[in-house]
């Protein structure tokens, strides 16, 4: 139950720390392609056995202050696309009653296969807003060979900070729609584990 807990429990929001020469432990070096904008890997880690992650961000930006960010989860655990999205889905229930501005949608495909969850978050100091999220979850099951399967949490990610964020909420109501259909079609990275 406890590693169950920990898969999931992955922070909403990033605040990770720059590291020089990030590893690529999953296959996926970059760059990556999103909405005509090229993603370096910026930062990786491998907090547990079973989950890594890896951040990509277009030149000239940093992990601490970016506007825009692609994140690759994937957890080396046998776990439903379905179960994850629940998971998730309470996560952001419980971030409502603190985070006004925290909304959600959920996609299912056509054929199942896949879930996207997009939704808003919010960071606030002295009743200030200083940060605001918006972000595009992409589940999908995928095999890791050896008769292993896992879970791919594909994720775009947009920021705004301090007096920019009342225009970048306007501006979310007319593109997070093709925003969502970008992620929705996008090509999924090829994943090849390594031991590091």
């Amino acid at each position: 139950m406890r590693i169950f807990l920990f898969i999931f429990s992955v922070l909403i929001m990033s605040f990770t720390m720059p590291k020089d020469n990030p590893i690529d432990r999953i296959g996926v070096p970059g760059p990556l392609m999103f909405n005509q904008v090229s993603y370096n890997l910026a930062w990786s880690d491998r907090p547990r056995d079973t989950y890594y992650i890896q951040e990509y961000l277009p030149e000239g930006e940093n992990v601490n202050s970016f506007s825009q960010m692609l994140t690759i989860h994937l957890f080396d655990v046998d776990i439903s696309i379905e179960d994850a999205v629940k998971k998730k889905i309470n996560e952001l229930e419980n971030r409502i009653k603190t985070d006004a501005t925290c909304n959600y949608e959920v996609y299912k495909s056509p054929d199942g296969k896949e879930i996207i969850i997009d939704f808003t978050l919010e960071e606030s100091k002295n009743n200030e807003m200083t940060i605001a999220e918006f972000n595009i979850y992409r589940y999908k099951n995928l095999e890791l060979g050896n008769n292993k399967n896992g879970l791919l949490v594909y994720s775009y990610s947009q920021r705004s900070y301090g007096e920019k964020i009342t225009d970048f909420y306007k501006s979310l109501k007319v593109y997070r729609p093709e925003l969502i259909s970008m992620m929705s079609s996008s090509e999924l990275p090829v994943i090849s584990l390594s031991n590091e």
